[in-house]
C-alpha cells in the first residue's frame, strides 16, 4: 500500500509534537479534523486513518488522539 501525499502531511503533522500526537475533533458534517502543532487549520483526516494503523504507523488512543508508532516515526524520519 502506497502513501499519499495526504498520508504522509497527516504523518509530518503528527511528528511536530514531542510525542508523536495528534487530537482530533468531529465537525458538524462529521468529518474527522485533526489539529497538530503549528497548523493553523484542521486537517481533514479523509481516509488516511484506518490505513496509517493498517500499517502500523499511527495507534488510536483512548482521549480523541493518534500517536505515531515507532514505525511511523520511522517513515516520518525517512521523509526529511
Amino acid at each position: 500500500m502506497l502513501l499519499t501525499s495526504h498520508d504522509l502531511r497527516i504523518l509530518q503533522l503528527a511528528s511536530r509534537d514531542a510525542e508523536g500526537r495528534l487530537t482530533f475533533g468531529i465537525t458538524e458534517e462529521g468529518a474527522i479534523a485533526l489539529m497538530g502543532k503549528g497548523e493553523p487549520h484542521p486537517v481533514y483526516a479523509e481516509d488516511a486513518l484506518p490505513k496509517l494503523e493498517e500499517l502500523g504507523l499511527l495507534t488510536r488512543e483512548v482521549s480523541r488522539s493518534y500517536v505515531l508508532t515507532p514505525n511511523g516515526w520511522e517513515a516520518v524520519r525517512g521523509l526529511i
